[in-house]
């Protein structure tokens, strides 16, 4: 596969419309604005709304404009089709000689009739960019910089994550997560307490990171005003259109459909070929 990252991401964003962070102790943070990267997934940052000057005198460091975070479950699990999964009883393993402190542990199971990814967050924290007007009115203000572009409206951070990414392989898969200190739900990234991860029987793509001074960021949400928020009043006529951040489109792939091995899938691009050239006649 010649870009296993744009893979796994397809196939994540496909079940979340959330992207993945192919280097999760890398961060991405709200407000970065940029582009998808067409053959490897990944984002590439241009610059943070955080920092791009204002013709309009918004100050974006006031603090009713700086992220908001909270907290979430202890376990964020995210599964493509073709997996289901399993979660062990976490209590018991604990009772077993040199289980430790286990945290987490969980089975996936792969049909294998196609690739198939799962990812596993522990003590997840959602960041988000707030939902403030004046956020709109500074994109308003530069679309030198900021039309066509990408913004990260949202960002899931984590204490561990574990990627895994099965090829046509039907098998089962366990992985556990344990933790040299107490495992309460005060832990977060960066607390005091340090993970570990284990897995049992694999033979796709495994990545996974545990270091207990790390804040990952695995996964994110792009966002993008739509089409017509930057038609002046005079192009847009008797419509209207909604300007309201919430009202924002979830960025789409920039990529064709993949086929199982990671490329664009020909057969579709022959049929949209034959249906335009169909459509022009």
């Amino acid at each position: 596969m010649k870009y296993e990252s744009r893979k796994f991401i397809d196939l994540i964003q496909g079940v979340t419309s959330k992207w993945v962070n192919w280097d999760p102790p890398t961060p991405i943070n709200v407000g970065d604005y940029g582009i998808i990267n067409n053959e490897t997934g990944e984002f590439d940052w241009e610059g943070s709304l955080y920092t791009t000057t204002s013709r309009i005198g918004i100050d974006m460091k006031d603090p009713a404009l700086c992220p908001t975070e909270q907290g979430g479950d202890d376990k964020y699990i995210v599964k493509s089709w073709g997996v289901t999964t399993k979660e062990l009883n976490v209590s018991a393993e604990a009772d077993v000689p040199g289980g430790g402190n286990v945290a987490l542990k969980v089975n996936f199971q792969f049909d294998g009739r196609k690739p198939a990814a799962a990812l596993v967050m522990y003590k997840p924290r959602y960041i988000s960019l707030p939902k403030d007007e004046r956020i709109v009115e500074l994109l308003k203000s530069r679309p030198d910089v900021l039309k066509g572009k990408c913004v990260v409206t949202e960002v899931i951070s984590c204490a561990a994550y574990m990627m895994y990414m099965s090829k046509q392989t039907a098998e089962n898969f366990s992985v556990t997560l344990k933790a040299t200190g107490p495992v309460t739900p005060a832990v977060n990234a960066g607390g005091a307490a340090s993970f570990t991860w284990s897995s049992e029987t694999f033979c796709g793509l495994y990545r996974e990171g545990s270091d207990s001074t790390t804040k990952y960021m695995p996964l994110y949400r792009l966002k993008k005003p739509r089409h017509r928020f930057w038609l002046l009043p005079s192009q847009r006529g008797d419509e209207q259109t909604d300007d309201a951040i919430d009202r924002w489109e979830d960025v789409d792939p920039p990529w064709d459909p993949l086929d199982d091995e990671g490329e664009e899938d020909e057969i579709y691009d022959a049929v949209r070929s034959r249906f335009f050239s169909l459509d022009l006649t």
